[in-house]
């Protein structure tokens, strides 16, 4: 995926500086140009710009295998280790607690 595609939703709220330090580029670029992935990339940057409960709920109604590739592709493409921190616990909190 070209970095316009990965681009083109919620992050155009960042500016070129916080993607440089946010993102893993030869992680986007490894990802297929599928309106699938992009609508994961949809999710990743509603999450990243604080649409939380909205975006988790979306990636619910997806079937179980669905859901992990979705949360797998966000931690390829996120190198900020603070942001990664903060998601994975998202992910765990709202993952886990319909168990």
């Amino acid at each position: 995926m070209n970095r316009t595609e990965f681009t083109d939703n919620q992050l155009i709220n960042f500016d070129k500086q916080q993607l440089e330090e946010m993102f893993d580029w030869s992680e986007v670029k490894k990802l297929p140009s599928t309106e699938f992935e992009k609508q994961r990339i949809e999710w990743l940057s509603r999450y990243l710009v604080g649409n939380v409960s909205e975006t988790f709920e979306d990636i619910k109604k997806q079937d179980p295998a669905d859901q992990r590739r979705t949360f797998f592709t966000w931690i390829d493409v996120v190198q900020d280790v603070d942001t990664l921190k903060s998601m994975i616990k998202s992910i765990l909190q709202e993952t886990l607690k319909d168990s």
